[in-house]
């Protein structure tokens, strides 16, 4: 879909807006928004009536469509990075290629399997890192050989299954191709063993069939979704799943059409740099060289090809329900600030210490004491009183179940800066207290829910999952962390 166009502020049309006043409805400017900092809480607020300003939001999409993130594609690898890791990989891959060449059949599957291993691997941390919005190219990790050799191998090999499967099982079924003999004929063969190479597959069949030219065709067009479902499902089968990779194909519409036109003119490019490679590994005078240079040539296309697709998901990952719906908005002004200075808001300070030793009013330890007891009685209005007036006392004055209780009944009372000080102050005071987690759970919510602070709910959420592991509050939190973080 077109980019949607900016609106414009109240007071100043000239400049884009990034905001809204929820009081006055005004569009605002960085010019027209003030910072203010209630409590331990900061706010953005309008500064033609004094109202909320909510942030302006808009989907990836719209804010630069696919087509325009594809313009640019082509630069990805040609980095100091890029290269580098081009390098690294291909030196990795022309390594166990050669090994694949040098040994008996028997023994080229191990090498087989880590160079499938480190391709794939490579190629869909590509797409993850694009999903994430980064713009170099990852770094591969191969530290752990379940997750970072073996599992994307078999992605790889299960999502590329539906061009080469799909061919065969026709030839199979239509052209009357006998596997049996033909595996009975190449097992019988010593140089099979000795080459590892494998007798031809009577395609020309395939060459004049017009049905089979149309199943390659929609093979094909079937791939990138494929690539895009081993990256973004959890369950391999759904790979094969014809409905929802239609489904998702129609969502995408436009979008799929120019991933699948830019794969295709890749597609060529790969041919003619395939030719050069292939030369290149023929070269006589140096074959270590020659082959590291041809295998370089090769991933620098690939890592394009998986960048087209990780910007597909990036831009339109949601029509495939991969992450939150919400991760796919994106404020309209991402890099505004308001222009103004951030101050404390005079009505929002917190009691002043000389008015709480005043002679006349009772001493800290009774007050403390009279919120024990409010909150013991459920006296949610003098629980929240007492609490507020009882800011100038240092945290661990008050027990994290007082706190706890105070930030839960502020957050229903809707007094959102008092429960995120609150239910900070919770977790801050006994944090290897069981209350610890689930004040913490609390306080994300109210963030991320109620005061429409994202980006610091995530934080929450991180920081209880890596500090208290293998807890519901974890889980919980485990569950609305984006995948694509």
């Amino acid at each position: 879909m077109p980019p949607r166009p900016l609106a414009r502020c109240k007071r100043h049309p000239a400049a884009a807006a990034g905001w809204r006043c929820d009081g006055c409805g005004a569009s605002l400017c960085p010019e027209c928004v003030e910072a203010r900092r209630m409590h331990t809480v900061d706010l953005l607020v309008c500064r033609l009536c004094g109202g909320r300003a909510e942030t302006l939001i808009v989907h990836r999409s719209e804010q630069a469509s696919y087509a325009d993130r594809l313009g640019q594609v082509w630069r990805y690898p040609f980095t100091r990075h890029g290269l580098m890791v081009a390098a690294g990989l291909g030196a990795m891959l022309a390594f166990v290629g050669f090994m694949t060449r040098v040994t008996f059949i028997a023994a080229r599957l191990v090498p087989a399997a880590i160079g499938a291993g480190i391709f794939w691997g490579s190629f869909f941390a590509i797409m993850r890192s694009s999903v994430r919005g980064e713009t170099e190219v990852p770094m591969p990790d191969y530290g752990d050989i379940f997750e970072d050799w073996l599992a994307p191998a078999l992605r790889g090999l299960l999502a590329t299954s539906v061009v080469w499967m799909t061919l065969l099982l026709y030839l199979v079924l239509a052209g009357g191709w006998d596997v049996l003999q033909y595996m009975d004929r190449l097992l019988n063969d010593p140089m099979f063993y000795m080459t590892g190479r494998f007798h031809s597959i009577p395609g020309e069949t395939l060459l004049g069939d017009p049905l089979a030219w149309l199943l390659g065709l929609a093979s094909l067009a079937y791939l990138p979704m494929a690539l895009m479902m081993a990256v973004t499902s959890n369950s391999l089968l759904d790979i094969f799943n014809p409905l929802k990779a239609v489904h998702g194909m129609r969502r995408m519409g436009k979008d799929y059409a120019l991933a699948l036109g830019a794969l295709l003119t890749l597609g060529l490019v790969y041919s003619v740099v395939h030719l050069v490679s292939s030369s290149l590994r023929e070269v006589a005078f140096d074959v270590v060289v020659s082959r590291w240079l041809a295998q370089v040539l090769e991933c620098l296309v690939f890592f394009v090809m998986a960048r087209v697709l990780g910007l597909l998901l990036y831009t339109r990952g949601d029509a495939l329900g991969y992450g939150a719906p919400g991760e796919y908005f994106t404020p309209v002004l991402p890099d505004a600030a308001p222009s103004t200075s951030l101050r404390v808001d005079p009505q929002a300070r917190e009691p002043a210490m000389e008015d709480a030793a005043a002679a006349n009013a009772p001493t800290p330890e009774a007050r403390v004491q009279a919120l024990s007891a409010a909150v013991q009685a459920r006296d949610i209005p003098q629980a929240l009183a007492l609490y507020s007036e009882l800011g100038f006392l240092p945290k661990s004055a008050i027990g994290p179940a007082v706190h706890l209780f105070v930030g839960q009944a502020a957050a229903a009372q809707g007094d959102y800066a008092l429960a995120v000080r609150a239910l900070e102050s919770a977790a801050d005071v006994a944090p290897d207290d069981p209350l610890a987690p689930k004040a913490l759970v609390l306080l994300a919510r109210v963030l991320g829910e109620r005061m429409q602070e994202a980006a610091r709910a995530l934080d929450v959420y991180r920081y209880i999952v890596d500090r208290y592991p293998d807890t519901d509050a974890s889980r919980f939190a485990q569950a609305r962390l984006p995948p694509t973080t």
